[in-house]
């Protein structure tokens, strides 16, 4: 999309912003407030936010804005208050009372325990395709109830003292009689059928009205239109800005740069084929220089990885031990796997652009220690990952969360790891297992840091990135945040001027 097509975009749209009925629950139009234009990555008509089915960043992003979610996570990933004044077990982990704080949605009636049974229900029917419907596997809409006018009790199949992260994961947004394709929530902003890409102002939002009185979105996949837009003051606020546009805008006069380090773990995933044998997985992880990584492809707009998930995260050990490149080991290694001089595919990420520039430099990382690897795009999705080396990006997120996809995708007891991100021992189903069964918060801990631990022998964690978003220098109230939190790439408190 080009800078006049976010101009049409904007100019098509903003027609709707002097009508006073815009503004919820009747209140009159803020004229004296700029609305927001905010820039994400993306392609394609936008339409009606579905909070339930979040696959992109923007879907995310106006999702959080027309239904918020009960709890929301913190920055360190952890579950913390939002619609739901507070969340508690019974003893046994499998029953937990959610009380609702007053709370007026978009249609001005008071949003109710029985909206929220029947969205956690829309979100846990597997023929919605909800983003989030995977987390909710244990819950049994059937037993759950409504207890009072604020109250409601979630009934689970198993004890989960973890449960609450679920309740705050992105797709769990509480909407009007569950209705996500025409959300009536309690968000800052609400949809207006037929407005598509803005979403107006909530007065009546119990956070308080928000000051601007709409907020427009545009996509865009080019991630130098993005930054461009911003640059000639086309949009306030530039999503997921690469790390050579982050250092331009770093420092000019008229623009800012918010920073939220620890956002991406970027992965080298070794998959099947020859890396089946230990002792090549072995060999990649002694002979990547993370260190060069990060500074060459990054512009050190991160840390060098530590081979775990999650650093700066809940239940990440705080001092793990650095990967010291050793390239006679790395070396000999692919020596005694009989692979010296071979072929390896380096497959990009089709969701991580910056695979593309990291590429060369890993592959003349692997080529010391023997190791010709061929970079090439990944194959259709429906045929599953190729044997070779893969890029992986994941953004930042509980890693409670994480530890049970891996132990899901290894299966329990894999001793040979999973396809998955940071691979699997013996053990790790089972200490995620006891972590979610046990009340006790210590107990908790250790066994989620021994989990996490025993991902690191066959994963290649490169960097642990930052997200970077640029802002007009005139936006206040948007604050840097890790993806997905509380805080992220929310405009309740966003203000130009």
């Amino acid at each position: 999309m080009s800078r006049r097509s976010f101009l049409r975009a904007t100019g098509t749209v903003a027609a709707l912003a002097g009508v006073p009925a815009l503004a919820a629950c009747g209140a009159p139009a803020d004229v004296a407030t700029t609305r927001l234009v905010v820039a994400f990555p993306g392609s394609g008509p936008l339409g009606a936010p579905d909070p339930h089915r979040v696959e992109r960043p923007v879907d995310r992003a106006r999702a959080a804005a027309v239904a918020d979610t009960l709890l929301v996570w913190d920055q360190e990933m952890r579950p913390a208050p939002h619609l739901a004044a507070s969340v508690g077990p019974d003893r046994t982990g499998t029953r937990w009372r959610v009380r609702l704080r007053p709370a007026v949605a978009h249609d001005g009636r008071p949003i109710t325990p029985a909206d929220v049974l029947a969205s956690l229900r829309r979100v846990a029917d597997p023929d919605t395709g909800a983003t989030a419907g995977p987390l909710l596997r244990t819950l049994d809409p059937a037993a759950s109830r409504v207890v009072s006018p604020t109250e409601l009790e979630l009934v689970l199949g198993a004890p989960d003292f973890l449960f609450p992260l679920v309740l705050a994961a992105p797709g769990t947004g509480i909407v009007r009689d569950g209705r996500g394709e025409l959300p009536v929530g309690t968000g800052a902003f609400r949809f207006l059928p037929g407005s598509q890409d803005a979403l107006y102002r909530h007065d009546a939002h119990w956070l308080g009205a928000a000051p601007s009185p709409a907020v427009e979105f545009v996509v865009d996949d080019d991630e130098e239109n993005r930054y461009q837009s911003l640059i000639d003051g086309y949009v306030a606020y530039a999503h997921d800005l690469f790390p050579h546009s982050a250092r331009r805008i770093a420092g000019r006069t008229g623009t800012a740069v918010l920073t939220a380090p620890g956002s991406v773990t970027r992965f080298l995933e070794p998959r099947g084929g020859a890396f089946a044998d230990p002792r090549l997985r072995e060999a990649v992880r002694l002979g990547i220089d993370r260190r060069e990584l990060v500074r060459t492809v990054l512009l050190d707009l991160g840390d060098p990885g530590d081979d775990l998930f999650g650093a700066g995260l809940a239940f990440h050990p705080a001092e793990v031990p650095p990967v010291v490149r050793d390239l006679d080991r790395a070396r000999s290694l692919v020596a005694d796997a009989g692979l010296d001089g071979s072929p390896v595919p380096l497959v990009f990420d089709p969701f991580d652009p910056l695979s593309h520039p990291a590429a060369p430099v890993v592959a003349e990382q692997l080529a010391a220690i023997g190791l010709r690897a061929e970079p090439r795009e990944p194959g259709p999705p429906d045929t599953g990952p190729a044997p070779g080396i893969a890029f992986v990006k994941v953004a930042a997120h509980p890693v409670p969360l994480h530890l049970r996809a891996v132990a899901d995708a290894a299966g329990v007891d894999d001793t040979d790891g999973p396809p998955g991100p940071g691979g699997a021992r013996a053990g790790l189903a089972a200490l995620v297992g006891a972590a979610a069964a046990t009340p006790d918060e210590r107990v908790r801990d250790d066994a989620l840091r021994r989990a996490l631990l025993l991902t690191r022998e066959n994963g290649t964690v490169w960097s642990s990135g930052h997200e970077t978003a640029g802002i007009s220098a005139d936006l206040t109230g948007v604050r840097a945040a890790r993806p997905d939190t509380g805080d992220w790439a929310r405009f309740h408190r966003a203000r130009m001027g």
